[in-house]
């Protein structure tokens, strides 16, 4: 909406016309001796920055005014001009027209009866302000006089907001600022959501100085209660910045809400702080900070809007926050990150028993040449952690890898050698059996490929068949406490081996299948962090193809011992017309104790000014559909409508939640319409 009426302004002011150099292009020209010039017939009058369309032009030289007695038409780079007659004096910045139409870069449009011009002020009569163009004014502001001045004000009386020809909004008197910082009232929202059948936010602009400013948001819900909101942002330099944002609200403690939780807050609250620095040499400094008051606060204060039907889900299952202190320190040598990171986590009770790095420190040394000579290179990362709980095991862990690496080609033949010896030691150990412990690792990677190419006239086929070793000792480690997965590495003594076949087209479609399977020494194997008992591991087939108007992919892994598929994960898209889109994914996994199995439809139809889309989560395992979405978008452009509809069953909780939306959106105004919405169990 600011943006708007600012392109507005500026367009207006911008009728300046540049008469330094002036070429007068037309069927007839008569001057005389009065120093009256009068121009007839296609006339055109081109300038620096603009060209004049008109039939007829009288220039009267001692007085520097032109009339355009007839219809008149002004064209710049950023706007468009069309009146129906009028008059202008260059020098002064005066002038008057008639039944103008102004378009502003294609995006936005008035009408005025009369507009006016006075030095830096004009005037305007009977005006309609619109982001539709001429032929389809669907909606307008509608103001019957006014003023304005550029980087200042402007001031509009008896404002009309008309949608499809009917007026909806009156305003007796109207202020806009005509700059890009200016004090004043943001566009409001207004509208319903799942608990509240009447919802405001008014939220008010605060320029403090030239390089902070303030937002302040008044948050209105009817039943639900109210808050209010504040935003600072500070600008220090170009990479230097500063963000802080609190909201307050105070709650009515419905019991639709409130029913069933283990304890009620009446006074909630949200705290935000996002800043950049960029103050010193080679080095980052990155703070944010997000602490709510209750792990009910998300779902409660966002999950309920219902202008923002994606943040309305990923609020709904917010698990955690996160708040964290980064420094990074780059040099052409090294670089060095130091990370304090507090989890919230709100799935808990209480957050005594959450795993927080306070604080994280990288180290690396970047890759440098060991033996030039012979492309051997070496590099060093050392992460010393501080794992701190309320509650449980906490304590201090230093992990060290140093990797010394080659790759040669011989004749066509690629091996890239990776030695990695790893030293892992735990110190300061809290509510643990032990005080101190400690753990040495190698890893040893070798991979070898011999790529085979071959070209036809529009078509190359490579062929890369692969061997892959890798080795990782066994130690022992059950003394070592377990802060997260790096404190369990798995031995390993694999052989794997692979063969790709790639077949790339000349406009850029292929299709690549990859077949691979392995060996490992050892009683039992790992895909993931799953483990698997036996020496022959399982094989994996992959498929991509990209051809046309389909797309399918398959990551299939087959268990030669069980004889079955343990894994499965495909997908298939298609274009069926040229505005009709369809696919489908599946996934398998068979575990030794639960099997996952799912399946996601989703379809999208475009026609003219319409879209339909649609998405079906279906768990195919325990026989029930998990999601339904419908959402249906009738798009004018400078406007659209939007139906939302999803139905989500939790089984955790064996809830179903149903919500429709219907939302108008014009500029950045979005109003709700009646919203249905309810928690069936």
């Amino acid at each position: 909406m600011q943006r708007f009426f600012i392109l507005f302004i500026l367009a207006l002011f911008l009728f300046e016309i540049s008469f330094a150099k002036v070429v007068l292009e037309a069927k007839q020209i008569n001057s005389y001796k009065n120093g009256e010039v009068e121009a007839e017939g296609n006339v055109v009058v081109k300038t620096d920055n603009a060209q004049i369309f008109t039939e007829k032009l009288i220039y009267i030289k001692p007085k520097e005014k032109l009339i355009f007695p007839e219809k008149v038409i002004v064209k710049s780079k950023n706007y468009t001009i069309e009146a129906e007659k009028g008059w202008y004096f260059p020098k002064e910045k005066k002038g008057e027209f008639y039944n103008v139409k102004l378009s502003i870069k294609n995006q936005y449009f008035l009408k005025t009866k009369k507009l006016i011009k006075d030095g830096d002020f004009f005037f305007y009569e009977d005006a309609k302000f619109s982001s539709c163009p001429f032929n389809q004014y669907d909606w307008y502001f509608f103001s019957t006089s006014g003023r304005g001045k550029k980087d200042d004000y402007l001031h509009a009386k008896n404002v009309v907001f008309n949608f499809c020809y009917v007026p909806f909004l009156y305003i007796p008197y109207f202020i806009y600022p005509t700059s890009k910082r200016k004090s004043g009232i943001l566009p409001i929202t207004i509208g319903q959501d799942i608990y509240n059948t009447y919802t405001i936010k008014i939220p008010v602009y605060w320029v403090i100085n030239r390089s902070s400013d303030a937002t302040f948001t008044i948050d209105y819900r009817e039943k639900q209660g109210k808050g209010l909101s504040i935003e600072y942002r500070k600008k220090f330099s170009k990479n230097t910045d500063i963000k802080l944002y609190t909201y307050y609200f105070k709650d009515n403690l419905l019991n639709e809400i409130w029913e069933n939780r283990e304890e009620k807050f009446q006074n909630r609250w949200l705290l935000k702080l996002d800043t950049n620095l960029e103050r010193f040499k080679d080095t980052k400094v990155f703070f944010y900070l997000e602490i709510p008051s209750d792990k009910y606060f998300y779902e409660d204060i966002y999950a309920s809007s219902t202008l923002d039907m994606l943040n309305f889900v990923q609020n709904r299952y917010r698990s955690f926050t996160k708040s964290q202190f980064i420094s990074l320190t780059d040099k052409d040598d090294f670089s060095l990150e130091i990370n304090f990171e507090y989890l919230y986590d709100l799935t808990t009770t209480d957050n005594k028993s959450t795993l927080q790095r306070l604080p994280e420190v990288r180290f690396y040394w970047k890759e440098k040449p060991l033996i030039e000579n012979l492309g051997i290179y070496y590099d060093f990362l050392t992460v010393n952690t501080n794992f701190y709980r309320e509650e449980g095991i906490r304590g201090i862990r230093s992990d060290n890898i140093l990797r010394i690496n080659s790759s040669i080609n011989i004749d066509g033949i690629v091996n890239f050698l990776e030695i990695s010896p790893r030293s892992t030691i735990y110190t300061g150990l809290e509510n643990f059996k032990r005080r101190n412990a400690n753990r040495n690792l190698i890893f040893i990677k070798d991979r070898i490929s011999l790529p085979f190419y071959k070209n036809y006239d529009s078509l190359t086929h490579s062929i890369i068949p692969v061997v892959k070793f890798s080795y990782i000792n066994k130690v022992n480690q059950e003394n070592l406490p377990i802060f997260d997965k790096e404190d369990r590495i798995q031995a390993s003594k694999d052989l794997d081996f692979y063969l790709y076949n790639i077949l790339s087209f000349d406009n850029q479609n292929f299709f690549r299948w990859e077949i691979g399977t392995g060996y490992t020494f050892l009683n039992q194997f790992y895909i993931g962090d799953k483990a698997y008992k036996g020496h022959n591991k399982p094989i994996s087939n992959n498929l991509i193809l990209n051809i046309g108007n389909v797309s399918a992919e398959n990551n299939l892994i087959y268990d030669r011992y069980k004889k079955q598929i343990t894994r499965s994960i495909s997908s298939l898209a298609l274009r069926i017309f040229k505005n009709l889109r369809y696919s489908i994914s599946h996934s398998y996994d068979k575990g030794e104790t639960l099997t996952q199995n799912q399946l996601v439809h989703s379809a999208s139809l475009n026609y003219k000014l319409f879209n339909i889309s649609g998405t079906i989560v279906q768990n195919v395992e325990e026989g029930y559909t998990q999601q339904k979405r419908l959402t249906f978008v009738f798009d004018r452009k400078c406007w659209n409508f939007v139906v939302n509809y999803i139905e989500d069953y939790n089984k955790t909780t064996d809830k179903t939640f149903k919500t429709i939306t219907a939302t108008i959106n014009i500029l950045r105004f979005r109003y709700a319409l009646p919203f249905f919405g309810n928690n069936n169990n």
